[in-house]
């Protein structure tokens, strides 16, 4: 559970960092302020993508690094 944690409580985070600023600006009506809350939304959803590209990444490293380190 605690790897889980770690390897998704960033995730999360971001998820209900984003759901909070969304339904703040569902409540923007007429509000010039609600389209720099929607955009925030979608920048948490892209800093999510990150963070998972970036995970990947890292992942792909240490698969490359493995497969040198048992060729010798």
């Amino acid at each position: 559970m605690l790897r889980a944690y770690l390897n998704y409580g960033l995730v999360a985070s971001v998820v209900v960092w984003a759901a909070i600023i969304g339904v703040m600006a569902y409540r923007l009506n007429e509000s010039p302020w609600r389209w720099a809350f929607v955009a925030l939304v979608f920048c948490g959803g892209l800093t999510i993508a990150v963070i998972f590209w970036i995970k990947k990444y890292v992942d792909r490293l240490n698969e490359a690094e493995e497969k040198q380190e048992s060729k010798l």
